[in-house]
């Protein structure tokens, strides 16, 4: 029989400056904290929590899941119950933000108005509970419900509320043009202005065996090949927010040289670009 801890996931991503956590059960947060101790003497000084974190002892799904647009309200609930507990250990850890999925394809409703409307009322509970435990919240963006898929949906769920940021996840923002028959760029373009963080992999799509999951990034990945566009995708972004919080979101047991070269690769472009950003007529000192 499955316990809630044997599903966690566990995963720790590396990112620019600072480390993420995903779905750690507490019986390991004493090995997790020497752990976090050892990289933050590397430099990765910030620290984020994506929900769940921890994993609870009465979640028994898997931690991609939520169910905040889902037709049962008790099902609402506990997605409530898991980000409100996330909140609280977040800031108890100095975390410096939470970031949440507010859609789940395969349990999401398929009514588009009531997606709408659930969206709107998550948004606002959201941003209640982010005011509740001074702790900003950056809401993935992912295009797996059939009802609930445009960057617009997320944007216009959102408006009001400045507690709420988008996070950007290359790889879900990729797929999800593919399956929405959308351009990847012009979804980005929407969603960059609101963007506060990111969620960086590499995919050529679901068509292509070899290069499933969440591929490191290299940079040998050329856009004519079918990769993401790294370089045209942080240019947009960091135009908007030259100090956007960057995640490497795969995780890594061993730095290997090809893991090193994606990292260095990613942080020449975000320092060339912000760098650029920042020279612009009217930008921001």
């Amino acid at each position: 029989m499955l316990t809630t801890e044997s599903m966690a996931e566990r995963l720790l991503h590396r990112g620019l400056g600072g480390v993420e956590l995903f779905d750690f059960p507490r019986q390991s947060w004493g090995a997790l904290r020497r752990t976090l101790a050892g990289l933050t003497r590397q430099g990765y000084t910030r620290l984020s929590f994506h929900a769940p974190m921890p994993r609870p002892s009465y979640f028994h799904h898997s931690g991609v899941s939520c169910f905040f647009l889902h037709e049962d309200a008790s099902l609402r609930e506990l997605s409530f119950r898991v980000i409100g507990e996330t909140l609280r250990h977040a800031r108890a850890w100095n975390a410096a933000y939470v970031v949440t999925h507010l859609t789940y394809g395969k349990t999401d409703t398929t009514d588009r108005e009531r997606a709408a409307r659930l969206a709107r009322e998550t948004c606002s509970r959201l941003a209640a509970l982010s005011d509740r435990h001074g702790m900003p919240i950056d809401i993935e963006f992912a295009a797996y419900s059939s009802a609930f898929a445009s960057p617009e949906d997320f944007l216009a769920a959102m408006s009001g509320h400045p507690q709420l940021g988008i996070c950007i996840d290359t790889g879900h923002a990729s797929l999800g043009a593919r399956i929405r028959q959308r351009s990847y760029m012009e979804d980005i373009r929407t969603l960059a202005p609101r963007a506060r963080s990111m969620h960086l992999w590499n995919t050529r799509g679901p068509e292509d065996p070899r290069h499933r999951g969440h591929v490191p990034l290299h940079p040998t990945q050329r856009p004519e090949q079918g990769w993401v566009d790294m370089e045209e995708t942080l240019r947009i972004v960091l135009e908007h927010n030259p100090r956007i919080n960057i995640v490497f979101e795969y995780p890594v047991e061993e730095l290997t040289t090809e893991i090193r070269e994606g990292y260095d690769w990613i942080a020449g472009l975000v320092r060339r670009h912000a760098r650029d950003c920042q020279s612009l007529p009217g930008a921001s000192a």
